[in-house]
């Protein structure tokens, strides 16, 4: 065997673990873009809002992520999907039920319960409530559940036939039509459909209390009534309804009480992914406020404290500033360069 012949065997391995390299970038970049179910809430709602924004916010800044959008029914019901492995993403209350396969990224915003009452039925406080007809919420949905809470660590009797599992439009309407005497809504402050529905001068808040006689100020209200509450609860806080946080409504601060609204995903979706979406919304917040109001509570450390559900590897990656491997971050790079060695010889 003569040494030309020699050199060429010992070249061989050489060539083929080149050609094998670019043949896993080739494939890399021929499966495509990483498509993410996001499943967020009724059409319309501030989930839905939400989680157009963050959509649009990654896919214009990652052309190898797309994300489809699914409604249902909120919160419960995303925990649901989440763990029957039917989504990637999901907006979720802090305080949801089940979601063994549930991560978090970030927490987003407070939700913040809206108790509206009309002005005829006579609700000042929660034991009000008691024979009343009441809207708690569209079924599986976490204004259904923290309220079904609420009410019975309250003492509050309903009949059956009074309570109404609706959605967030068909509680205002049936509460303007006078089928309704009072209805809970949780949401972010602000949120235009509450203001919608105060437009109505028949309409006005009641407070989430007991209603017994002090004279202490809505925050001091709002936190003895919560932390009773939380004894049985304990994912919420006391929080209170800003004066005249609804053009010009309420005239004087409510006290009330909230849970927060937490971005998650299922634990096996690509860390890399999630770490570039943890990443790009903290990035982008400011894009992400000037479309929704509600991104301006995003912040890292409240993001990241009392969360129910785990951290994914990818969200901790990014609040950790743990860099990915130089491998992953370069592996286009590599592919170039070693296409172009391979080419040259």
């Amino acid at each position: 065997m003569d040494e030309t012949t020699l050199k060429r065997l010992r070249l061989f391995p050489v060539i083929t673990a080149l050609l094998l390299a670019i043949g896993l970038v080739w494939w890399v970049k021929a499966t495509g873009p990483t498509v993410l179910t996001f499943t967020t809430g009724s059409k319309g709602g501030l989930y839905h809002s939400l989680a157009l924004q963050i959509k649009s916010v990654v896919e214009s800044n990652h052309d190898d992520i797309k994300i489809n959008l699914q409604t249902s029914a909120g919160s419960n019901a995303n925990i649901m999907l989440l763990d029957k492995d039917k989504a990637d993403l999901a907006l979720v209350q802090n305080d949801a039920d089940g979601g063994k396969s549930v991560r978090s990224l970030a927490a987003l915003y407070p939700e913040v319960l809206h108790l509206i009452c009309h002005t005829n039925a006579g609700v000042r406080s929660l034991g009000d409530l008691s024979g009343k007809r009441v809207g708690i919420g569209a079924p599986k949905s976490g204004t259904e559940q923290i309220t079904t809470k609420l009410l019975a660590f309250a003492g509050v009797k309903l009949k059956a036939k009074d309570v109404a599992h609706s959605s967030f439009g068909s509680m205002t309407k049936q509460l303007r039509n006078g089928k309704l005497d009072a209805a809970f809504f949780l949401t972010g402050l602000g949120t235009p459909a509450i203001g919608g529905a105060l437009a109505d001068e028949q309409l006005a808040f009641a407070p989430i209390h007991m209603g017994l006689r002090d004279d202490s100020s809505a925050e001091t209200n709002a936190r003895k009534f919560t932390m009773g509450f939380r004894v049985h609860y304990p994912h919420v806080s006391p929080q209170t309804i800003p004066m005249m946080a609804y053009e010009g409504k309420p005239l004087a601060p409510v006290p009330s009480l909230s849970v927060q609204a937490v971005l998650v995903c299922h634990k096996n979706t690509d860390t890399t992914v999630i770490e570039r979406i943890t990443r790009t919304m903290f990035k982008q917040r400011a894009v992400l406020s000037q479309k929704e109001p509600t991104f301006s509570n995003l912040n890292e450390q409240t993001a990241q404290s009392g969360l129910q559900f785990p951290l994914h590897e990818g969200a901790e990656n990014y609040f950790r500033r743990k860099e990915p491997g130089f491998f992953t971050e370069n592996a286009e790079v590599m592919g170039f360069i070693l296409t172009v060695t391979l080419l040259f010889w």
